[in-house]
């Protein structure tokens, strides 16, 4: 599985999920702003949770995506939330040329991410596969805090306590870290799917 959202792994944003600043809240321990530990754990933290969703989350302007018409239809766009779609254009021909079809033959769903053509127009739309292509603006211009909880959750395990340890005692205290599949908590794993089963409602 790839993680997209960060230059570690090509291919999405470099934008965190979270800040130092908001590791060192939630920590509630003094971090500098140029800990390379912690911009490292960030990073991954950011990485996972994109995995996890599927979504970049944070915002991304003027993305292209290929779309898989339905019946000629509708489409469905990956990322969410969408806030604006700038063009569609369809191929007859199978990538060969392309046509900006006009806004006036489609609506699109912002909640959904679905584009349905219009019934009525002049507009053939075709239903080879990537036959739609969408350049569109998605996702959040700030980070939804419950994710932004997660990522400093997931990292500041980490940067607080070596990875391979599972449980450490200190005098009479004794704290065990219950990592699940995935890399998080059972909290964390139930605060990501809710946030992926509210987007789909």
């Amino acid at each position: 599985m790839t993680y997209p959202g960060s230059a570690l792994f090509p291919g999405g944003p470099s934008t965190d999920l979270a800040t130092v600043q908001d590791l060192a809240a939630f920590s509630q321990q003094a971090i500098a702003a140029d800990d390379a530990t912690a911009i490292f754990l960030l990073k991954v933290a950011s990485g996972m949770i994109r995995a996890f969703l599927d979504q970049t989350v944070t915002l991304m302007p003027d993305d292209v995506e290929y779309l898989d018409p339905v019946n000629s239809s509708f489409a469905s766009l990956r990322e969410l939330p969408v806030v604006s779609v700038s063009t569609v254009e369809i191929s007859p021909d199978g990538g060969l040329t392309w046509a900006v079809v006009p806004a006036s033959s489609y609506k699109v769903s912002r909640r959904t991410g679905t584009i349905t053509a219009r019934q009525g127009s002049s507009v053939r739309w075709p239903a080879d596969e990537e036959s739609w292509r969408v350049t569109y603006t998605h996702g959040y211009q700030s980070v939804p805090p419950e994710l932004a909880g997660v990522c400093c959750g997931l990292a500041a395990r980490y940067y607080s306590t070596p990875i391979a340890v599972d449980m450490e005692r200190v005098g009479q205290r004794q704290v065990k870290y219950n990592i699940e599949a995935g890399g998080f908590s059972a909290m964390e794993s139930m605060a990501l799917s809710g946030f992926r089963l509210a987007r789909l409602a």
